[in-house]
């Protein structure tokens, strides 16, 4: 009941600062668990793909943002959990699974951070690990706009357009090799773009 709460108010929120479109919703699973794997260029990315996807989903965010009081709050609250980035967090991917496994589908950033718009970051093999183990779809998302409300460095949001879109669901094989995995369903969410 909470989720749906905090996710009402984002999103009000979020409609008076700037308009969203919303595109290949049907793409999404009806119900049980999977992947949804996007791009990142903002802090509104974890904040604008719960909003935009009409399922109740669970997602990491660095550790840091949980420092912030109200920023952790709405979060936590939005179903967000700590990892900490540049390490092997055992904790967060056993975090990952056990949600995975209770049908609660996750969302990841496989860039592992934000990425310039005419850069792309190096993809993390973590996804392909992932979609490999837990043997479930992969939902690539592509988000456009959060970078222009809210610009890397930046503390004052501009009004903009942002859209999201959802891809087919991808599937693996359990042979395949996990950074493979990854440049494909990185290469698939920026094919959205267009």
């Amino acid at each position: 009941m909470v989720y749906w709460t905090i996710r009402f108010f984002v999103a009000f929120c979020f409609r008076i600062i700037f308009p969203m479109q919303v595109r290949g919703k049907e793409n999404i699973p009806k119900e049980g668990p999977f992947i949804l794997a996007s791009n990142h260029r903002s802090y509104l990315d974890p904040m604008v793909l719960p909003v935009s996807c009409p399922r109740k989903m669970g997602f990491v965010a660095k550790e840091q943002l949980f420092q912030k009081f109200f920023l952790g709050f709405i979060l936590k609250h939005l179903g967000a959990f700590p990892i900490r980035r540049n390490t092997s967090d055992i904790r967060a991917i056993k975090e990952i699974f056990k949600r995975l496994k209770a049908g609660c589908p996750i969302l990841i950033f496989p860039e592992g951070t934000r990425a310039a718009k005419a850069k792309k970051q190096e993809v993390q093999s973590g996804v392909g690990m992932l979609a490999v183990r837990s043997r479930l779809p992969v939902i690539p998302v592509f988000v456009q706009g959060t970078d222009k409300v809210l610009a890397p460095g930046s503390k004052r949001l501009k009004r903009h357009l942002v859209t999201v879109t959802y891809g087919e669901p991808l599937f693996f094989q359990k042979k395949e090799d996990y950074s493979q995995i990854a440049q494909q369903i990185m290469k698939k969410i920026y094919s959205l773009s267009a």
